[in-house]
């Protein structure tokens, strides 16, 4: 991806979470609380690779997005 690219997909991952956020969604980034910027900028990486956990409560409602780094193998 060239760099304009990259801000596209930072934006758009910034912009989705904040909605996510403001619905009461609690997000997190290896195991601590993140921004919706920090979601953005910690995703779009080239040489790290992080993998959403979507969290439910009892009711099925979105409670939480956890954002885990991978070491592909």
């Amino acid at each position: 991806m060239n760099e304009e690219e990259v801000r596209s997909v930072r934006e758009m991952i910034r912009m989705q979470m904040q909605k996510a956020q403001e619905r009461g969604v609690s997000l997190y980034v290896d195991d601590h609380p993140a921004s919706p910027e920090e979601v953005a900028c910690k995703c779009v990486q080239e040489q790290t690779v992080y993998m959403p956990d979507y969290v439910l409560n009892d009711m099925g409602i979105l409670e939480q997005v956890r954002f885990d780094r991978i070491d592909p193998q």
